[in-house]
């Protein structure tokens, strides 16, 4: 029999949004209750969160197994059905998360720890009945909102994902650098570029610095998918050069700070670390952060930036 969930929730807060958004991701069907008072016929087990501890003991009608969730330790006296404990304080977790602070959290924080837990106790190979996992001792908030992805493939996945998820009146901005690594013939980065071309032939707003020294950037210019930003210039494409030696010899520790390549998004930044050659890159989701890589690119386009509105004008910067 197919597993299908009855989440009976307290108030809606994110652990909610954690339950159906793992639930969805593992095709695992699912219903959202506020009681137990309908229990469908084809219910295989039940979550039941609580985050009132005032609350009447439950009444288990069918004798359904359940995970009882509550920030703190209370036992159900009852014969009738498998009952399976964690206590945790993710039930009174009421924080405002962006996008991909949350999908930090349920992907590699503490509420991945959580449905890990969850998805042993629906699994229960080992006819568990009154285990308890206390989570209490488990910070909330992770140590920083830096978080890495475990292959080039999934860091592709993921810019992918977060391109066709921006607004569309958001500005999509980013720092290259030239080289050989950018704009490679690997399959992943012809799919990442054509994406992103054909973004920009719809008219989805975004900006590119491309900073390398005359002689890189002239390489560049040569390059199938370069050459295809060149041709869409545009009211809603703009493109920027920067002379890597300039920089460096003005501004060396700006240029430190944005190596080797910085994506710019609403709620966070993608950083290109081309040393790692696991992931290539991670995200950071930190406001300061955003904040701090907005200014930069502000002074990089306004201080050191060459608009190039045709083909001409990079022949004129290329001299």
């Amino acid at each position: 029999m197919e597993t299908k969930v009855l989440i009976k929730r307290g108030l809606h807060n994110n652990i909610i949004d954690a339950f159906t958004s793992y639930f969805d991701s593992e095709k695992i069907e699912y219903v959202v209750a506020d009681t137990l008072d309908t229990i469908e016929k084809d219910i295989t087990d039940i979550i039941y969160i609580c985050d009132d501890m005032n609350k009447d003991e439950i009444s288990i009608k069918e004798k359904i197994p359940l995970i009882f969730v509550s920030n703190t330790k209370k036992i159900i006296e009852t014969e009738d059905c498998v009952i399976n404990y964690i206590v945790t304080e993710l039930v009174e977790d009421n924080n405002h998360y962006s996008d991909v602070q949350k999908e930090y959290l349920f992907t590699k924080g503490i509420y991945h720890i959580f449905l890990q837990k969850v998805q042993e106790l629906l699994d229960n190979k080992d006819n568990y009945h009154g285990m308890l996992y206390d989570m209490t001792q488990i910070k909330l908030a992770p140590y920083n909102w830096i978080f890495h992805f475990d292959s080039i493939s999934d860091t592709y996945y993921w810019l992918s994902k977060k391109n066709q998820s921006i607004k569309e009146d958001f500005v999509r901005r980013a720092i290259n650098f030239c080289s050989d690594k950018v704009y490679d013939d690997s399959l992943r980065e012809i799919n990442y570029l054509t994406e992103k071309i054909m973004d920009i032939k719809k008219g989805r707003k975004s900006m590119d610095l491309f900073i390398g020294t005359k002689e890189e950037l002239k390489i560049l210019k040569s390059n199938y998918f370069f050459r295809a930003l060149l041709k869409n210039i545009s009211s809603t494409y703009h493109i920027y050069l920067i002379d890597k030696k300039k920089l460096e010899e003005k501004n060396p520790s700006m240029m430190e700070k944005v190596l080797d390549g910085i994506c710019i998004y609403d709620d966070c930044i993608y950083r290109d670390t081309y040393e790692d050659e696991i992931s290539l890159g991670y995200v950071d989701c930190n406001q300061e952060v955003i904040e701090e890589y907005q200014h930069y690119f502000d002074v990089l386009k306004k201080e050191y930036g060459y608009q190039i509105r045709s083909e001409g004008d990079m022949d004129e910067f290329l001299k």
